[in-house]
């Protein structure tokens, strides 16, 4: 029975350390939610589409608030943004332990960025505004209006200049509702083009071989992907000429550049449908089997939205010639997001804000207001090892990053003492009979074991001792905890003395005397030695306080996990040596930070408190054990609350 059950518990002990580093993380290997229960067939006890979003949606914004890590590349190397080893040390350094880890491509924002230079990049403003909208109606309004003679060319002319910058009030088109808008803006643009009778760039384009009125031409190729906008356009003679294009787009008059999505010449389409859903000019596409998009030259708004949480990367394609047959946009993102950036942050790396690109802070600013509610966080392995691992975090305040801690610093591992007591119940505990017998009287020995009564509800009051060690959600710890009989407060504990292998009837015992022998050595010394001729009586082992010596491991939950903080459920093993016995237990507990000041950025005060329930194992030579058997089995369940730091 015994090897059995120490079997379960280090079976037990040993999978602990796996559960702590399970965590959710938004790899491309992972299958989206709301895709796996939406390709459910709809069988009996499967969750309906809707019930499927819906606990999609919950799990994005738990998401949506935690920490949100960046791990940037280092060059010729594979350790990237899947490596646990990473994970793990990020998280206990940061003290997030539900911190989700990102490719660098993520962070490239080049579409969502304002063309307007003037504007710095804390106000950026990541997404177009819906307010944004009715200001180009109101303008579109005005003019499909006016007829060509009511003004003149060069008035004309002025218009479309006008008109031409109300395009970046929708500067990047994420979303279905942008697309009618700039549809009609097109529209209007190359009408007003068209009718200052001057073919000149930026209203006139070469395409291929064919001029064409520019915003004519893209508002055909929104028509192309979309063709019910078409019937937004009330002027039939509008009508005709954009017609005129779309049939044109159809043919293929117009050339087409493929976009690539490809990364490191490597491509896995179901790891990349599990992770986005890409979006081109806001509406859905799907790349072909060589990971690329062909669209016609004119601009294109490349958006990768994440299926989990967040958002990808944003890039605003504007070609009007065919230099180049592949635009590389996976690429263009690693190379600036990874070598680029990586070359600037390690041109100082211990000055505390590393001096950054105009362009790398706009991405910052711009992808920190599209999480809002997370904090962002720069991760490089130097030289791809995760040990040596720097992070920055982007601070709000400043629009920059700022440095969290090198390669070489911060001790992953945090610390926890503290000292606890409270109440144990033990049915283990034996109390005592203190009437004798008369024979017992008359013989002046006393057998204990005429005189034990098991309690069913005996107590103790354990005082502990507890060292931990913490690293993201793996705790382990190591204690001492000595107690107060609470059955038998005169003899306080009383048990056999253990002896280990020579545990038998004879060994400390009483009754033998030290005696001269009669004789002498070599040396004329009397010899002297033990005689137990007589009578002899077992001694028994009695102490106030008992002993127990354990070790466990839990898992902890909580975003401050990392710190020593937060619920925790774990296994706890230990050997008392009163009663004789071994004492798993399973432990309930929560630690919280104490309203005490802080000793520091490690130290902290915390309380904590903690439920066990468990058995004790009495084996051996035991008080506990009845007659006839070799071990017997009982209950045990407490509860102790404590005090200590976080180091």
């Amino acid at each position: 029975m015994m090897p059995r059950i120490l079997l379960v518990l280090s079976l037990l002990l040993w999978s602990l350390p796996a559960l702590a580093d399970t965590e959710a993380s938004p790899l491309w290997s992972d299958r989206a939610v709301a895709h796996k229960k939406s390709d459910d067939g709809g069988g009996g006890g499967e969750v309906s589409a809707e019930e499927a979003e819906r606990l999609a949606e919950e799990e994005r914004k738990k998401k949506d608030k935690m920490a949100r890590v960046i791990v940037l590349r280092w060059s010729d190397t594979e350790t990237d943004y899947l490596d646990e080893s990473v994970h793990r040390v990020v998280r206990s350094r940061i003290d997030r332990s539900d911190a989700l880890f990102f490719p660098e491509v993520d962070l490239y924002q080049n579409g969502r960025k304002l063309k307007d230079k003037t504007v710095v990049p804390a106000m950026q403003p990541a997404l177009v505004p819906d307010a944004n909208i009715q200001p180009v109606l109101d303008a579109i309004s005005q003019i499909e209006g006016v007829g060509y003679g009511q003004l003149q060319p060069h008035e004309w002319g002025l218009k479309a200049q006008e008109l031409k910058q109300m395009v970046e009030l929708l500067w990047f088109v994420d979303r279905l509702e942008l697309r009618e808008p700039l549809f009609l803006l097109y529209t209007q643009i190359g009408r007003a083009a068209e009718n200052q009778n001057l073919p000149t760039p930026p209203f006139f384009e070469q395409i291929g071989n064919q001029p064409v009125n520019y915003y004519w031409y893209l508002a055909a190729c929104l028509a192309q992907q979309e063709p019910g906008l078409m019937s937004k356009v009330t002027d039939q003679e509008l009508l005709a000429t954009l017609n005129y294009y779309l049939d044109q787009l159809q043919r293929g008059a117009y050339p087409t550049i493929k976009v690539d999505l490809e990364l490191d010449d490597s491509w896995d389409s179901d790891a990349f449908a599990d992770t986005y859903e890409l979006l081109f000019n806001g509406l859905p596409v799907e790349p072909d089997e060589n990971a690329q998009v062909p669209v016609f030259l004119g601009r294109t708004d490349i958006y990768l939205k994440r299926l989990d949480t967040g958002h990808g990367l944003s890039e605003r394609l504007e070609v009007t010639k065919l230099d180049d047959k592949f635009y590389p946009v996976m690429q263009n993102a690693r190379k600036r997001m990874g070598i680029d950036f990586i070359d600037q942050l390690f041109l100082h790396p211990n000055e505390c804000s590393p001096e950054l690109d105009g362009d790398i802070l706009n991405y910052l600013s711009i992808y920190a207001k599209l999480h809002a509610k997370s904090e962002i966080y720069i991760a490089v392995p130097q030289y791809g090892n995760p040990n040596k691992t720097w992070i920055w975090r982007y601070d709000r305040k400043v629009a920059n990053l700022s440095l969290v801690g090198g390669a070489g610093d911060g001790f992953p591992v945090r610390f926890a003492f503290l000292v606890s007591s409270g109440i144990v119940y033990n049915s283990a505990i034996p109390s005592f009979d203190e009437e004798v017998t008369q024979s017992e009287a008359e013989s002046m020995y006393i057998d204990v074991r005429n005189h034990v009564d098991i309690e069913t509800a005996a107590g103790e009051l354990p005082i502990n001792f507890e060292l931990r060690g913490h690293y993201n959600r793996l705790m382990v710890n190591v204690g001492f905890e000595t107690a107060f009989n609470l059955a038998d407060t005169t003899e306080g504990w009383v048990e056999y003395y253990q002896f280990g292998k020579n545990n038998d009837s004879t060994v400390g015992l009483t009754g033998c005397r030290y005696i001269d022998t009669g004789t002498v050595d070599e040396d004329g010394n009397a010899i002297w030695d033990w005689d137990c001729s007589g009578e002899i009586y077992e001694v028994y082992n009695q102490r106030k306080l008992n002993r127990n010596l354990y070790f466990g491991s839990a898992v902890v939950l909580g975003r401050d996990a990392g710190l020593g903080f937060g619920p925790r459920i774990g296994f706890r093993v230990g050997w008392k040596n009163i009663p004789h016995g071994i004492q798993p237990t399973l432990n309930l507990g929560w630690a919280l930070q104490s309203p005490a000041p802080e000793g520091g950025e490690r130290v902290r005060p915390l309380i904590d408190i903690d439920l066990r329930g468990g058995m004790l194992v009495a084996n051996g030579r035991s008080l506990s054990i009845p007659d006839g058997e070799t071990y017997k089995i009982y209950p045990v369940f407490g509860m102790t609350v404590g005090v200590g730091l976080t180091f």
